[in-house]
C-alpha cells in the first residue's frame, strides 16, 4: 500500500470516529429534548393546578372580603345609632338634671334667708 492509500484509510477511519460521535451526541441531545418536553408538560400541568387553587383562593377571600365589608358597614350604623341615642339621653337627662339642682340651690338658699343663717354662722355653730 502507498501513503496516499493509508492517508485515506486513516481519513476514512476518522471520518468513522466523528460519524460515531456526532451519532452518539444527537441520540444524547435526543434524550434530553425528550425530558425537557416531559418537563415542560410537567411544570404546565402544575402550574395550571396551581392557578386553579390560587382561583378558589381569590374567590374565598373575596366572599370573606364582603362579609367583614358587610359586619363593617353594621357596627358604623350601630355606632351612629348608639351616638345619637347618648345625645339625645345627654339632652333629655342632663337639663332636668340641672334644673333640678338648681332649684334646690334656690331653695336652699331662700330657706337661710328666711331663716336668717349663712353659711359660714352654719359652720361656726359645728363643733369641730
Amino acid at each position: 500500500m502507498s501513503s496516499g492509500e493509508w492517508a485515506v484509510v486513516i481519513g476514512a477511519q476518522v471520518c468513522l470516529v466523528l460519524l460515531v460521535v456526532l451519532v452518539v451526541m444527537i441520540v444524547r441531545l435526543d434524550r434530553a429534548a425528550s425530558e425537557l418536553r416531559a418537563t415542560t408538560r410537567d411544570i404546565a400541568r402544575q402550574a395550571r393546578d396551581a392557578i386553579d387553587e390560587l382561583r378558589v383562593a381569590v374567590r374565598d377571600a373575596d366572599f370573606e372580603l364582603d362579609r367583614v365589608d358587610a359586619l363593617l358597614t353594621n357596627a358604623e350604623r350601630v355606632t351612629d345609632r348608639v351616638d345619637a341615642a347618648s345625645g339625645l339621653a345627654d339632652r333629655v337627662i342632663t337639663s332636668p338634671v340641672v334644673k333640678a339642682m338648681a332649684v334646690g340651690t334656690g331653695t336652699k338658699r331662700a330657706v337661710q334667708r328666711f331663716t336668717g343663717s349663712t353659711p359660714e354662722q352654719r359652720r361656726k355653730k359645728k363643733p369641730a
